[in-house]
């Protein structure tokens, strides 16, 4: 029994190892080439690389439960189409000690799922953004790319391509203390560099075109004023912006302790609203710490019933199953955003629903 159990465990982790590294590469694939990219800008090569071990987690939280789920179904299915589990069971081999190797490594992950969900990857995400912060802070220029817009205290940069230092099809929209729009810049090209003292992005703007909101027009009105030049000269402060820090982390970025104190600070100031954010947040986490466990229960007997060997199938089964699970999650999202109801049974809906299914199934099973 202790033979067939190890046998059965080593599938089903190396299955799992497998298909989390590839997912898991996949998903944090997009931001490689935006790190590569930022590299080639000046950004130090130790903040690139601690960068991306901080994405790591964050991915994790997705790929491992969708892992396992891919892990249970192939695993249990070839099992089934290769005859191996008719003829565990011809031995004498109850199902319920068939599966009890899979049920184990659903509380293990569950059990890390927890820690990567309550604590680290919140963390993570906190320190990542702290990174792109100071990063921004010392190399300004690597916030500037082509074909998306980039916020500035009081400026909304976009270009629409770049050389070197030298950018493209240049518009700047200058806002107002009011934050409406002041004035409409736009430039053939414009030649750019930092004044690292002064911690001021100067643009020297070539064929230049200016439109100014015009004071003396009433607030409704459309009036502008209008001037070109061959050159101009426009210094943009970007230090105030880039080197403030948040003295507070908002819910997302809390830990599991953060998020409770948080939930008490607001129950003392009478806060309603946030605080059903906050408990959501904490009931999403907590309801997708419990995904491993539940995805391994309702695998099981999908494997098993589907007597396929094919990845293909599985991974199309496996997909069926997270789209369900992770489509009941963002629905709470939307009714507790919209309608200002309370989500958090429609979070643990899917859970409960493949365990109890999952049981169901296996008990259906094991009495044939």
């Amino acid at each position: 029994m202790r033979i067939l159990n190890l046998y059965i465990a080593r599938k089903l982790l190396f299955t799992t190892l497998a298909a989390t590294g590839v997912l898991t590469f996949v998903m944090i694939a997009g931001s490689l080439y935006r790190l590569f990219d930022l590299l080639s800008r000046g950004v130090s090569p130790a903040s690139l690389v601690s960068l991306l071990l901080l994405l790591v987690p964050i991915a994790l939280k997705f790929t491992l439960p969708f892992s396992v789920l891919c892990a249970v179904i192939l695993v249990f299915s070839r099992l089934s189409a290769d005859n191996e589990i008719t003829a565990m069971r011809a031995t004498g081999t109850g199902l319920w000690q068939i599966v009890t190797p899979a049920l184990l490594l659903g509380i293990l992950l569950s059990v890390f799922c927890a820690w990567l969900q309550l604590d680290l990857a919140p963390r993570c995400r906190w320190k990542l953004d702290m990174i792109k912060d100071s990063e921004g802070a010392r190399t300004p220029l690597a916030l500037i790319e082509p074909g998306r817009p980039v916020s500035l205290p009081g400026y909304i940069i976009y270009t629409s391509s770049r050389d070197q230092n030298r950018l493209y099809d240049l518009r700047v929209y200058v806002m107002g203390k009011d934050h409406r729009l002041a004035q409409d810049i736009t430039a053939r090209y414009g030649d750019v560099r930092v004044n690292e003292d002064l911690q001021i992005i100067e643009f020297l703007l070539h064929d230049a075109q200016v439109s100014a909101a015009d004071p003396a027009a009433p607030r409704e009105s459309a009036r502008q004023q209008r001037a070109a030049g061959k050159t101009m000269f426009l210094p943009v402060d970007y230090g105030d912006q880039l080197n403030r820090k948040d003295v507070t982390r908002r819910g997302k970025y809390q830990d599991t302790s953060g998020l409770i104190g948080l939930i008490q600070v607001y129950s003392d100031l009478g806060w309603e609203k946030e605080i059903g954010q906050l408990r959501m947040e904490l009931h999403k986490r907590l309801s997708m710490s419990l995904s491993p466990f539940a995805f391994i229960l309702i695998g099981i007997p999908f494997g098993i019933r589907t007597r396929r060997s094919e990845a293909a199938v599985g991974m199309v089964l496996s997909l069926i199953l997270a789209t369900i699970f992770y489509a009941f999650l963002i629905a709470a999202d939307e009714l507790k955003n919209r309608y200002q109801v309370t989500g958090e049974i429609l979070v643990w809906l899917p859970n409960l629903l493949y365990q109890v299914g999952g049981l169901w199934a296996l008990y259906r099973l094991a009495k044939h």
